[in-house]
């Protein structure tokens, strides 16, 4: 629902060698919206937050100044991914599948009852859209 989203405990941010093309991307690959965006130095951005329902994430480009903060290009392998709780998971997947996300790992049930999919984005950052998240096991 549009402003009524609650302040969420644990928020990811990544950063991207060209974060105007990923905030572009995640949004019409995995349907993020922006809802704030910054401009940074050299045409990058030095802030932004995105939404998808109640799931939020920020991004900014890569700083110099910030050498312990690289773009999943950067990197031999990522350590880490983003899950994100979405409404319908099959039309999810088949909208990035459709938009040229790397999909990894096709829609699978999980241990604990619910069904998630992998794939990349643009950058090789991990994503991972799941039909809901247990809590409390």
């Amino acid at each position: 629902m549009e402003g009524s989203m609650s302040t969420p405990l644990v928020v990811p941010f990544l950063r991207y060698q060209d974060a105007p093309a990923a905030i572009e991307w995640l949004g019409k690959v995995f349907g993020f919206r922006p809802v704030l965006t910054l401009p940074g130095g050299k045409g990058g951005v030095g802030y932004a937050r995105l939404a998808l329902g109640d799931a939020v994430v920020m991004l900014a480009s890569v700083r110099d100044s910030e050498p312990y903060l690289r773009s999943a290009l950067d990197l031999p392998a990522v350590s880490q991914g983003v899950f994100v709780v979405v409404e319908d998971l099959e039309a999810h997947y088949e909208q990035a599948s459709a938009m040229g996300a790397e999909i990894v790992l096709d829609i699978e049930a999980t241990p604990e009852g619910t069904r998630v999919y992998l794939a990349f984005d643009l950058e090789g950052q991990l994503w991972a859209f799941g039909d809901g998240f247990v809590v409390d096991g």
